[in-house]
């Protein structure tokens, strides 16, 4: 049986008032439309971003109305920004259905991207400071996937580029999740600092393991395309490894620099060689352990542990992409895999 790779994002009932909203504001008179942002909504998903908003929102507590209408924005700004990835990255799968631009074609999926934008800033309209924040973070993940774009198929990608797109592309938007959930309560300003940058690792060992799924696991465990990123061209941690190994470097180098879709098989030799996937999940379990430590500052309340409980379930995701590399066994290479 394939490992278990989902996360448990816990029962809450603010949780299914989420969803009930975002139904509530999928209803307009243009049927085509609806049927795009229905469908996209409709697909699921984690919904990590608003969890963060309703659990950041409770540690000092807040009006129900509001923690609701803030988590829905960031649901909303969420499912628009992968309507434009797909399309910016040609992906024809998410989340284990085709995708709205494979279904819909590209200018439907751009045009119902930037609708959810809009229905999320009409949302957040009643809250300036909030809107304040996550229009900040929208265009810090713009910024983030031009930088990565620029860098397709570069072989001299530092790991210092790959953290700051990462943390612009992926982690602003959940640090901005949890600002604004503290924003909405009595959280005092410094511990919502905190709050930020305990989203900051979170989102860093996010992307990351992310990037390491696009390797080891396949289409029906992760609901896209294996090997995305490298196919496109991006330059992740994985990869990274190979390139700083004298040994590896040379022939790596040389086929990114020929600029053709690679596949994960390809450099199956190599990863095993360099243990990449288990150093690349390491990286991701530093920040998470850092991320726990940072909740210490917190009182132990119940949304505080929650969040801790989540982080635990990404250390946990750390030890199974880990523990199971069917490209590096496969290729015959194996490699003890242990936690990080």
């Amino acid at each position: 049986m394939p490992p278990k790779t989902q996360l448990n994002c816990f029962d809450l009932p603010e949780m299914q008032l989420l969803e009930d909203r975002l139904q509530e504001l999928n209803t307009y008179d243009n049927l085509s439309l609806s049927e795009v942002t229905g469908y996209v909504l409709s697909q699921g998903g984690k919904r990590i971003r608003p969890l963060l908003v309703l659990l950041c929102s409770d540690i000092y507590g807040a009006a129900l109305k509001t923690r609701v209408d803030v988590a829905v924005a960031a649901e909303l700004i969420h499912s628009a920004s992968l309507l434009h990835d797909d399309v910016v990255d040609n992906s024809s799968l998410r989340r284990g259905q085709p995708s709205a631009n494979r279904r819909w074609g590209n200018p439907t999926a751009v045009l119902a991207g930037d609708f959810l934008f809009a229905r999320a800033y009409a949302v957040l309209s009643s809250y300036p400071n909030i809107l304040a924040i996550m229009t900040n973070a929208i265009s810090t993940m713009c910024l983030g996937e031009l930088n990565q774009l620029y860098t397709h198929f570069d072989p001299d990608t530092t790991p210092e580029a790959y953290v700051s797109t990462i943390i612009s592309k992926t982690a602003s938007l959940l640090a901005a999740s949890c600002e604004c959930g503290a924003a909405i309560s009595p959280m005092p300003p410094e511990e919502i600092g905190i709050m930020r940058k305990f989203a900051l690792h979170v989102g860093i060992a996010y992307q990351v393991l992310d990037d390491i799924a696009d390797y080891v696991l396949d289409a029906g465990l992760t609901g896209k395309p294996q090997g995305s990123d490298i196919r496109n061209g991006i330059v992740t941690l994985p990869l990274m490894y190979l390139l700083a190994n004298p040994s590896t470097r040379e022939r790596v180098q040389s086929l990114l620099q020929q600029k053709q879709p690679l596949e994960p098989k390809m450099l199956a030799p190599e990863l095993a060689e360099t243990n990449g996937i288990e150093k690349s999940a390491a990286v991701a379990c530093h920040h998470l352990n850092r991320g726990i430590e940072l909740l210490n500052c917190f009182p132990p309340r119940p949304a505080v542990l929650l969040l801790e409980e989540l982080t635990r379930q990404f250390i946990e995701r750390c030890r199974i992409l880990s523990d199971n590399s069917p490209l590096t066994q496969k290729a015959g290479h194996p490699c003890q895999y242990t936690s990080p």
